[in-house]
Order: structure tokens, then sequence, then C-alpha cells
């Protein structure tokens, strides 16, 4: 099930990558183009959903799970490939107990081929405690399969988050207890360039942490310093790319939950200096960052 918006650069590939696939149904939405993706969807001969305004992945997934047939349901982005032989590892996990079948991933540049990051998950430290390994191991879709039932009953994507909506839900299935299985073969690969949502890393990092707040206040209490230390690497990440408003962020929102975001004292010098405040900085400022920070 493929969610589309302003695609049509990527149809006729991406028509002939799944043709010898063995896909018992394929789906896609159209979300609101402006180009001639409709169009090309059309005359695919496949399954195409329309509308008439851009609602998001998250909107058009939830959509795309509703009008799905089978008992096992996949999502998958226009311009990601997958491994030939998807279908045949995905069948030796069925039929099962398992809510959801989580491969493996490799980002790929587009541009030259080469393997960027390659994403591995592990059944054995998932099983101790699947929440707290979604929480610190991101999960993407292009190498996960679903149940459709139990897809539904969860209540699916947050329709209202365009970035990280991936990683949230499965932090959220397995909230609610859902099984994960899983199988040690690369399914999918993420194809990297600069026009896919992802290449704006700060904003992504910006609802990475915005996320995090959010289970702060939702989950329970003993994964708070787990949480503390996701919201150390973004703030690592709001230094390093010079985003201060972010990082002091980063900084109050633990000390919000009585909590200490571990790092030196190097970090809160080099910080300060950088803070837009004329002439020397206040003493009173100085002493708020240390009590927030040690």
């Amino acid at each position: 099930m493929v969610p589309c918006y302003n695609a049509s650069k990527y149809i006729g590939d991406f028509l002939a990558h799944i043709s010898n696939l063995g896909f018992a149904e394929v789906i896609f939405y159209d979300d609101g183009s402006t180009d001639n993706t409709l169009e090309l969807l059309t005359k695919s001969g496949f399954k195409v959903i329309g509308s008439t305004a851009n609602n998001g992945t998250g909107f058009a997934r939830n959509r795309l799970a509703g009008a799905a047939s089978c008992a096992y349901i996949h999502f998958h982005d226009i311009d990601d490939r997958f491994n030939p032989d998807f279908v045949r590892l995905i069948s030796e996990q069925l039929p099962g107990s398992a809510d959801v079948i989580v491969g493996d991933a490799d980002w790929i540049v587009a541009a030259n081929g080469e393997t960027l990051i390659e994403w591995r998950y592990d059944d054995q430290e998932a099983g101790k405690d699947t929440l707290a390994y979604f929480i610190t191991h991101p999960l993407g879709i292009i190498n996960t399969v679903y149940k459709k039932d139990s897809f539904l009953a969860s209540g699916g994507f947050n329709e209202h988050i365009r970035c990280w909506e991936d990683s949230d839900l499965h932090v959220n299935l397995a909230a609610q207890g859902y099984a994960f299985a899983f199988t040690a073969k690369v399914l999918a690969y993420s194809m990297r360039h600069q026009q896919g949502l992802s290449s704006d890393q700060d904003w992504c990092w910006e609802c990475r942490l915005e996320f995090l707040e959010g289970y702060l206040q939702h989950l329970p209490t003993r994964y708070r310093e787990l949480l503390l230390n996701e919201v150390a690497r973004c703030a690592q990440a709001f230094y390093d790319n010079g985003q201060m408003a972010y990082f002091d962020k980063c900084i109050r929102l633990c000390g919000r939950y009585g909590l200490r975001l571990p790092v030196s004292k190097n970090w809160l010098i080099k910080f300060l200096k950088q803070l837009p405040i004329p002439g020397r900085v206040p003493y009173d400022i100085i002493r708020g960052y240390k009590k927030l920070m040690f």
C-alpha cells in the first residue's frame, strides 16, 4: 500500500520494480497531488484512492489500511525499493501469532548506490522490553508487515504528525502490548535523496523532540531515564547544527521532570557563549543552567 504526493517521476520505475514481486494486492493513495500522479496511477490498472486535499502520509496510510482486503498489510514509499524476495521472506513468518513482522533495512544513497546506514534489529534485545527497545531503536515502515485487524484496532498512525510518525507507530504498538516477530533479513531499501521530507534534518529532530516530550507525559515513569538519553541525542544534534533555541528546550524539558541532561561542563560553557545575550552572561542565567544540567 503506497501513499503518493506529486510522485509522477517515480511511478514508472516503481511499477516496473513491483511487477514480478507477487503481491496479492497493491493499492495506491493519491494525497491531493498537483501534478499528474493521479492520472498515471489510474492508468496503472491498480486500485487507486484519490483525495482532493493533502493530508499527510499518516492519514493516507490509515485510509489504505481500511481499504485493504488482505489479512496482512505493508506500507511502502514510492521512491524506495523491495528485496526481490520480500514476499517469500514474509510468507515464511505466516501464519503466526505476531501482530507485526520486522525485518532489516538499508539506507542507500540514490545518486551513487552507497550504503549509508544498515538498520539491524535484535529480537533477543527487543524481547527483554519491547517498548524500551523501540524507544531507542526507531523503526520505519518499509521493512515491516502488520496484521490488518491489529493495526486498525491500535488506532494506526498519528494523522497530525508528518515526521517520525512511523517510529511513533511502533512505540504505540509496543506500549499497547502487540506482539512483534523478527526476520534477520534485509526486506527493503530506503533510497536517500534531497527530495524527501527527511532531508531537512533540523525539522526531523524537532519532530523527534516533540514525540519524546509526549512520551515523558504518557509513558510509565520507569522509562524516564531512557527517554532522557534520547533527549540528549536530540540536544547533541541541535548543538551540532547550531539550533540553540531547541538545545535550550531540551535542557528545560529535562528540568521540568526533575532530570539532568547528561552533558559535560564544557558543553555548558560553549552553549552559554552562543546565547544571543549582549555583553557578559548574567550570573543568574549561568546558575539556572547549572541547576538544570548538573
